[in-house]
C-alpha cells in the first residue's frame, strides 16, 4: 500500500497512529489500520444491503489490472478466501489495445492473489482487436465497452458464475450520471445505473477513487488511449468543484438513487 502525501506528524483520529490519508468529504485522519477498517467496512455495507452475495455463489472479478478491478479482486479474496461454499476467480480479457496493457502482469497480478485468471482476447472471439476497430471507425469506446460485456456474460454462463465483480469507484458512478444527463439519457436518474443488478455488483461504488487506489497499491494509473473520445473525460469541472466540496459525488450518486427509487422498474 502507498502512503499519501501528507503533512508530517499528522496522526489518525482513531488511534493517533501516523495518519496515510485524509478523507476530505469526512473530515477524518486515518492510519494504516484504521482506513482498511474503514475501507472494506464500507464494502461490506453495500454488498450486505443489496444482496449482491448469497451461499454458493461462484465471483468473477472483470479484472483489468488496474486500481479499481485489483482493489476489488484484493477485497473479495480477503472476505471470502476461508468460504467453502462461494469460488472466486479473476476474468481478463485483452481488448488488443497497443501500449494500454500487459497481459502477462495482468494475470500474474491476480496469479499472486492466489485467484485463478480466465482469458479471453478480442482477436480470438471476434477476430478484431480494438486498435484494428478503430483504424477506420469513430464510436470505438460503446463498440469496445458492448463487446466487452457481452464476452464477459459468455464466459459467466460457460463457467456457471452467478456474479460479476466490477471495480467501479465513487467518481464512475456520479461521472456517468452526469455524461448520461449531457448525453441526454436520463435513464441512471430514472432506473439507477445499469451496469449494476443482481449479477452485475460493484463493492466499491460508494468508495472514493483516492482511496480505491490507496487500497489498491497503484499509484500511476494508466488511462486508455480511447477513453479521450468519450463524454466522461470533458466533465473537467466536477472534478474542480470536488476540489471545494469534496461531498459532492456521494451527492450525486445520492440523488440518482433517490430518483430511482421512486420509478417504477424497467
Amino acid at each position: 500500500m502507498t502512503k499519501i502525501e501528507l503533512e508530517e506528524n499528522i496522526r489518525c483520529n482513531k488511534c493517533f497512529d501516523p495518519a496515510i490519508i485524509k478523507q476530505d468529504y469526512s473530515g477524518q485522519y486515518l492510519c494504516h489500520s484504521h482506513f482498511i477498517i474503514d475501507f472494506e467496512k464500507k464494502a461490506k455495507r453495500e454488498i450486505r444491503n443489496r444482496d449482491w452475495l448469497s451461499a454458493n455463489d461462484s465471483i468473477a472479478v472483470a479484472f483489468s489490472g488496474g486500481a479499481g478491478s485489483t482493489a476489488c479482486l484484493l477485497l473479495l479474496h480477503k472476505l471470502f478466501a476461508c468460504r467453502r461454499d462461494i469460488t472466486l476467480c479473476a476474468i481478463h480479457i485483452d481488448e488488443g489495445i497497443n501500449s494500454f496493457r500487459d497481459p502477462k502482469h495482468v494475470i500474474s497480478i491476480a496469479e499472486r492473489a492466489g485467484v485463478p485468471c480466465i482469458t479471453r482476447t478480442f482477436e480470438e472471439v471476434y477476430g478484431m482487436t480494438v486498435d484494428q476497430y478503430a483504424a477506420d471507425q469513430e464510436d470505438v469506446c460503446a463498440w469496445c465497452e458492448k463487446k466487452r460485456q457481452l464476452l464477459l456474460d459468455q464466459i459467466a454462463r460457460e463457467h456457471d458464475i452467478t456474479r460479476i465483480a466490477y471495480g467501479y469507484h465513487l467518481e464512475d458512478f456520479s461521472r456517468a450520471v452526469l455524461t448520461a444527463i449531457v448525453e441526454g439519457d436520463p435513464s441512471p436518474l430514472l432506473y439507477g445505473d445499469t451496469r449494476v443488478d443482481a449479477k452485475h455488483i460493484a463493492p466499491l461504488y460508494t468508495i472514493p477513487k483516492k482511496e480505491v487506489l490507496l487500497y489498491s497499491g497503484i499509484t500511476t494509473p494508466v488511462q486508455c488511449p480511447y477513453a479521450k473520445q468519450t463524454a466522461k473525460t470533458e466533465i473537467d469541472l466536477l472534478d474542480q468543484y470536488a476540489d471545494r466540496h469534496p461531498s459532492v459525488h456521494h451527492a450525486i450518486v445520492s440523488l440518482s438513487h433517490r430518483i430511482s427509487s421512486k420509478q417504477p422498474q424497467k
